[in-house]
């Protein structure tokens, strides 16, 4: 059975319980209602009576009183009075005899009220025979109204479930295309409003987007990848062809040996960070981190580098508390200054700092460097993507690409601008509170 008739069938079943419920309520207050008018009315016409014999005391004659009685039993009403010993003294037979008991009983198809007097009894009765053809019709009326009602919801349910359910049945087809496709372009209608369906369909559509741009991703990055290792795989192999083409002498093998040893440590320092940036992507191991721990650890480890080329390292420090993962932050940051140190040129200062507000925690690395073009920021983060003002200088291209993966692996961001006195200033920006999934 599909979900749309569960919905129905589940909404059509509780609506048929409350109608049950809510149709025997009404009846019995109905009935309560139409048999509270009845013993309210005879209790009024005894009580009339009653005033009646303690003011007037009219004995008709014989003829009179004959009369009197044929009037009584035409009457809806009828009414008997009684002396103490339950002799009818007034108003003709009862319908039911005499009952010495005070108050209303039902008997038969009579009502019957009894009010005791100084003198006797007086007893009114009227058939109910009015009031439960009224119960009749009420009953016949709910029980013809109920099923057409239960028809009625279980039509107007089926449409608002299938309403409801028309953007799962979406993403359900659009996974299905993506699928067999292979293709992740194709996006849910979005639906209007701000209720579940619409956050669904936003929710959906947001994660189709970072799915089909971690896709273009990957393959850039294994084409970017192939292409980077294609370079020193061809160097290798054209150096030890060459070297097997004929004898040579040992001090030729030696410097073949050692250029392919050369290239190899690059490919080996190439794969490593390869490696770093496919773990940077992952969800970061969430724990409280200070960025204050991670900078002061970070200008001490590329404090000898920074020394050896005669630059000044300044760091500031300030309560600084995320969450995330201690190692990636790390090596994030770690990045960063050695991208500045590798930048800024000689007897030059760089500035290692970190800071926070309510919202974020951040750490910024300002270098003395050339700067990148601003035209370039856009594409530096991505791998093997390097600023023109980096032509002749070692690296392939992953720092800030890295960076820029640690940073979106925490929920947070790398901005990069050129600083007005000049250099590359770089933030990597961490919320101080991440939710965690």
């Amino acid at each position: 059975m599909s979900l749309r008739w569960r919905l129905t069938l589940i909404y059509a079943g509780l609506l048929g319980l409350l109608l049950l419920v809510a149709g025997s309520l009404s009846y019995g207050a109905l009935r309560h209602t139409l048999y509270a008018g009845l013993d309210d009315a005879l209790r009024v016409f005894a009580e009339h009576q009653a005033k009646q014999d303690a003011t007037l005391k009219f004995e008709p004659p014989p003829q009179v009183g004959d009369v009197l009685d044929a009037i009584n039993r035409q009457q809806p009403i009828r009414m008997t009075v009684y002396d103490a010993v339950g002799k009818v003294v007034d108003w003709g037979p009862s319908r039911v005899g005499f009952l010495p008991r005070a108050g209303t009983r039902q008997v038969g198809a009579e009502r019957v009220f009894t009010l005791r007097t100084a003198s006797g009894w007086i007893q009114t009765s009227q058939s109910n025979q009015g009031v439960q053809a009224s119960l009749r019709q009420i009953l016949h009326l709910e029980l013809l109204g109920v099923p057409l009602l239960l028809l009625l919801a279980l039509a107007l349910g089926y449409v608002l479930a299938d309403r409801a359910l028309r953007p799962v049945d979406q993403v359900s087809d659009l996974g299905a295309r993506i699928a067999r496709s292979g293709h992740s372009g194709e996006r849910v209608p979005q639906a209007s409003g701000t209720d579940e369906l619409a956050r669904l369909t936003r929710t959906i559509n947001d994660m189709l987007s970072k799915l089909d741009s971690q896709m273009v991703r990957e393959r850039l990055f294994a084409h970017a990848s192939a292409h980077e290792l294609r370079t020193p795989i061809s160097v290798i192999r054209a150096a030890t062809t060459l070297a097997l083409e004929q004898e040579r002498t040992p001090e030729q093998y030696r410097d073949v040996l050692q250029q392919v040893e050369s290239v190899s440590e690059d490919m080996s320092a190439l794969t490593h960070r390869l490696m770093l940036l496919a773990t940077a992507t992952r969800p970061a191991i969430t724990q409280v981190v200070n960025l204050a721990d991670i900078t002061l650890m970070v200008s001490e480890l590329h404090a000898t580098e920074a020394h050896d080329k005669q630059l000044h390292l300044q760091t500031t420090v300030r309560d600084a508390e995320t969450t995330g993962d201690f190692g990636a932050l790390v090596l994030a940051a770690g990045n960063l200054l050695q991208n500045a140190i590798k930048y800024s040129p000689p007897r030059s200062s760089i500035q290692l700092s970190c800071d926070a507000d309510t919202v974020s925690a951040r750490l910024t690395v300002q270098d003395a460097g050339p700067g990148i073009p601003a035209d370039e920021l856009p594409r530096v983060t991505q791998p093997f993507q390097r600023g023109s003002q980096t032509q002749g200088l070692s690296g392939a291209g992953l720092g800030l690409a890295l960076v820029q993966a640690v940073a979106e692996s925490h929920g947070g961001q790398l901005e990069l601008f050129n600083a007005d006195a000049g250099g590359l200033r770089a933030t990597l920006i961490l919320p101080r509170q991440r939710r965690i999934y």
